[in-house]
């Protein structure tokens, strides 16, 4: 079944292609070639969404397998219910294109923060709010960006390693040093 923003989008791309038609030159090739990126576009959108709302179907259904197996093994078992129908269920979980997803929202994500970081610590200094020579500034700017890259190549950050404890807990330190340093 064809959804209504799938619908608007191929009629876009049908114009697109009537619009380059009627026109002559660069602008036609311009235009025929945006509706061509604009259709494959789609085409890949509605491969991972089918695959996910596949994904999600199974998932239905092993929820209700393991509702029904609501014990554990050894109980199972005892009720006479073979190891493979859990071993079934738990396979029905298995999501490869929700994962892959999951995955790319996350290093969208994560990409979003460390560009943030990074904005906040340049424009901090632009408008002196650090007293810090520009070398350390553009070091840890430098430092900062470069995370995307190490975490682009890494596919299972470490889970401590952007929860963001470490940093959190350093400042809680820092802060309790100031404090002692400033009491004495």
């Amino acid at each position: 079944m064809e959804s209504m923003a799938e619908g608007m989008i191929k009629d876009l791309v049908a114009s697109g292609h009537a619009l380059a038609d009627d026109m002559t030159g660069a602008p036609s090739v311009l235009v025929r070639c945006l509706a061509a990126q604009l259709e494959v576009q789609l085409e890949v959108q509605l491969v991972r969404a089918n695959a996910l709302a596949a994904e999600n179907a199974g998932l239905k259904a092993a929820k209700e397998i393991i509702r029904h197996l609501n014990v554990n093994r050894e109980e199972a078992n005892f009720c006479g219910i073979d190891d493979c129908y859990i071993d079934d269920a738990v396979a029905a979980m298995i999501t490869p294109a929700t994962d892959a997803f999951l995955a790319e929202v996350r290093a969208s994500a994560r990409n979003e923060g460390i560009n943030y970081a990074a904005s906040r610590l340049a424009a901090a200094f632009n408008h002196g709010f650090l007293n810090k020579p520009v070398s350390e500034v553009l070091d840890v700017t430098r430092m900062i960006l470069s995370a995307k890259e190490d975490l682009a190549n890494d596919p299972l950050p470490a889970a401590d390693g952007l929860s963001g404890e470490y940093a959190e807990k350093s400042i809680e330190e820092l802060v309790a040093q100031l404090r002692q340093e400033t009491a004495q």
